[in-house]
């Protein structure tokens, strides 16, 4: 790591991940970080990490509880005849779990999270192998008896011997001759023999063989001769138990060096799942999202936080850089939280481009830079006999000297530690440097005449931290466009600084410098109006937005309504017309029979002509129908007409062909009239000049175009044309989706099957498109 790093204190974000992650070799690995210099392989990565997050966030992530470094069990198989002690085995069973139930879980979910997924999937198991050390070995390291047959009949015959010495024992104890003679009623072991602790005084009532004796001399251990040979057949059968394990021990890791490529892809997986799990459980704890990484120098943060700070403390930082300005130079009192900001805008870069998720608004953009040099505090060294600005200027010259096109450069206080009018000199020299050769950086001053340089050039933005004079204190936020006045004066007399001693003050500024901070103050007033401005657009915006979301309820609700209406009256058409039928039914039967009268049939006819004419009767008092006349009115769609009905000026959207309609659009209405029910507008002559905002109408195209969109986008775009081409009043629309692999095309049929918007839908003929085109009947 760099040592410009260390001023961004980039190595505490460091040793928090080094905290989370499990592995050696993942600490070791997060020691090394540094920007990745391949844009594809951060890109990649930082994909990875957004699946991390959101399968973390949604899906529980992985369970990562009991991984271990298994390299050293690697390393001890690579000599034949070496051999994995028991617990050796039950630690790298574990591991073998962890990746075997992580992948599982990756398996899972593979068609929400595929980078995910493709961590394991080209990845063989071992299963047998973790079966094999689960028969032999339990969990806490030990060789479980049915582990062979020969150490099974082992430990069977150890039983008996253990239970004989213990009856052994039970009778010298209870011995009426004996009892007296033990110290206590303990069974212990010396020299591997079990023996019996006997007081000193009584030791010749016990027979045996004495091995040990207490500090104090008065107790002896001693083992009794009828267990000697008890005790030697133990020792016979565990040196054979140890040499069953042995060979045990000896065919598993034969197995598992059979497997051992295999095993060594599976350490990889876990190591790289550590150093994913450490970065995902850090950004879920400062709640950071994956920025988007620009192919050029660029900076634009939203919402970005310390990520060092208090999240309920810190202030976030909103700024943009690099599309017209090489510099932001921010100016603001002591303490304002200039430094903070050098500091989020390079840490947050340098995490960025590690592929680290930042703490900031997922909206947030960086640049992909190929180093961040920064020049922050003081650089004062004793040792080096340096002085506060010798520092600053041997840390400017190391910086000029390493930086390039694509370096980010930060400086605080440029200039600072000499006089002031050579300091000021200087920065802007160094300002008019860095300017000329493009290169994107941030910089601070307190000096008034860099703050008229910096306002009077191009290629540099202003910006200042707020400060609040009323309550002499800073508001720690970022006002770009805007360089910041000097409060030294003001805080001083708020603080009770006799007024003659501040005018006297004032009469040693000079008068330039009055000047620059007279036009710093007007800036600043106009900054406040615009804010204030602001605040009344936004308002009036959201309030137009409720109105607007009003009325279309409304239109929603006249509609259901309308609806209502038309089913009902549908309804009983249809009742009266089942009625008709069923009479004329009647009437025909009555006729066809043979022994029906003449006059009976005449009746009949009659009765007949009399429905008919009373259906129609009845249709002409309830259906209110105009007439269609035919006129030439020379309409274009985006002409202004007057709708007579509606007395409102209105504009052609879409002319219906073979009807005498056309869609209008007046005010929020979107409405279908005849041409009988509009008149055409002439043009005005228009000012030249036109306002500065003006409110434009979306209009809703007869189709949409869906091709180079996934499934999930698609559709939600789809859903939303869907509505508002039901409230612009479309009857059939076309849904361009192309063919290719024809995935879109069933997704999209899929949803529509299911749509409230649509009533049928079919592929488009040949020559409006075919099988890459759908055309839904809208309701």
């Amino acid at each position: 790591m760099e040592k410009n790093y260390d001023v961004l204190e980039f190595y505490k974000i460091i040793n928090e991940l080094i905290n989370l992650s499990k592995l050696e070799k993942t600490k070791e690995k997060f020691i090394d970080t540094d920007i990745i210099k391949d844009k594809s392989v951060l890109d990649k990565e930082l994909m990875l990490m957004t699946e991390m997050i959101d399968f973390y966030k949604f899906d529980d992530g992985f369970e990562l509880t009991g991984m271990s470094d298994i390299q050293r069990y690697i390393n001890s198989i690579e000599l034949i005849g070496s051999y994995l002690n028991a617990e050796d085995l039950a630690d790298l069973k574990k591991n073998l779990a962890v990746y075997r139930i992580s992948k599982s879980r990756a398996k899972n979910v593979r068609d929400k999270y595929k980078i995910i997924w493709g961590l394991f999937s080209d990845t063989e198991e071992v299963k047998d192998i973790e079966q094999f050390i689960g028969d032999a070995v339990n969990d806490d390291g030990n060789i479980k008896d049915d582990a062979s047959i020969g150490l099974r009949d082992i430990r069977r015959q150890k039983q008996n011997i253990n239970a004989n010495i213990k009856e052994k024992f039970d009778e010298l104890m209870s011995g009426k001759d004996t009892q007296k003679a033990i110290q206590e009623r303990i069974i212990t072991q010396r020299n591997d023999r079990y023996v019996i602790a006997v007081k000193t005084d009584f030791k010749g009532l016990v027979k045996g063989i004495e091995h040990d004796r207490s500090a104090t001399g008065s107790t002896v251990y001693i083992e009794p001769l009828n267990v000697v040979s008890l005790n030697n057949k133990l020792r016979e059968y565990e040196a054979r138990e140890r040499e069953e394990i042995r060979k045990i021990l000896l065919r598993l890791t034969e197995l598992i060096r059979t497997k051992k490529e295999e095993i060594i892809r599976i350490k990889e997986i876990l190591e790289r799942l550590d150093f994913l799990n450490a970065k995902t459980a850090y950004s879920l704890n400062k709640k950071c999202t994956v920025p988007k990484i620009i192919n050029k120098e660029y900076l634009k943060l939203v919402e970005a936080r310390h990520p060092l700070i208090d999240e309920n403390a810190v202030v976030p930082i909103n700024f943009e850089l690099g599309n017209n300005e090489n510099i932001m130079l921010i100016t603001g009192p002591n303490t304002g939280g200039k430094t903070v900001t050098l500091k989020v805008a390079g840490l947050l870069t340098l995490m960025a481009l590690s592929g680290i998720p930042v703490p900031a608004h997922e909206k947030t953009e960086i640049g992909h830079f190929g180093n961040v040099l920064a020049d922050i505090g003081d650089e004062q060294s004793i040792e080096q006999n340096l002085s506060s600005f010798s520092g600053h200027v041997k840390k400017i010259k190391e910086i000029v000297e390493q930086v390039n096109s694509k370096s980010l450069v930060l400086m605080d206080e440029l200039g600072s530690g000499t006089d002031p009018m050579e300091g000021a000199a200087f920065a802007m020299a160094i300002i008019d440097y860095l300017n000329g050769k493009n290169i994107k950086s941030i910089i601070t001053t307190h000096y008034s005449e860099v703050k008229a340089y910096a306002f009077n050039t191009t290629g540099i933005k202003s910006a200042s931290m707020e400060f609040n004079v009323e309550t002499l204190s800073p508001t720690y936020k970022l006002l770009e466009g805007i360089p910041g006045e000097s409060n030294a004066l003001i805080i001083a007399g708020k603080y009770g600084i006799s007024e003659q001693i501040i005018n006297s003050a004032k009469s040693y500024i000079s008068e330039d410098n009055q000047k620059v901070e007279q036009m710093l103050k007007s800036i600043k007033e106009k900054n406040d109006e615009l804010e204030v401005l602001k605040f009344e657009l936004e308002n009036t915006k959201r309030e137009l937005e409720d109105q607007k979301n009003s009325y279309e309820q409304k239109i929603i609700q006249v509609e259901n309504e309308k609806n209502e209406v038309i089913k009902k009256a549908y309804e009983e058409a249809d009742n009266y017309l089942k009625e008709v039928q069923s009479k004329a039914k009647n009437l025909i039967d009555r006729i066809s029979q043979d022994e029906i009268k003449k006059e009976e049939a005449k009746n009949a006819q009659r009765s007949l002509n009399m429905l008919r004419e009373s259906f129609i009767a009845d249709k002409k008092q309830n259906v209110k129908e105009r007439k269609i006349v035919a006129r030439n009115i020379d309409i274009q769609e985006g002409e202004e007409v007057l709708v007579k009905t509606l007395n409102q000026n209105g504009k052609v959207l879409r002319i219906i062909p073979d009807t005498n309609n056309v869609q209008v659009q007046a005010g929020i209405l979107k409405l279908v009239v005849s041409l009988d029910n509009i008149v055409k507008i002439q043009k005005k002559k228009t000012n030249r000049f036109k306002s500065f905002a003006s409110l434009k109408s979306t209009q809703v195209r007869g189709e949409i175009d869906l091709r180079g969109k996934n499934a999930d986008e698609a559709i939600a775009e789809l859903e939303v044309y869907l509505d508002r081409a039901m409230l612009t009043g479309y009857h059939e629309v076309y849904i361009i989706h192309g063919k290719g692999t024809m995935i879109l095309r069933k997704k999209i049929q899929e949803f529509l099957k299911t749509s409230k918007y649509v009533t049928e839908f079919k592929d488009a003929n040949q020559n409006e498109g075919g099988i890459g085109c759908t055309v839904a009947t809208l309701k």
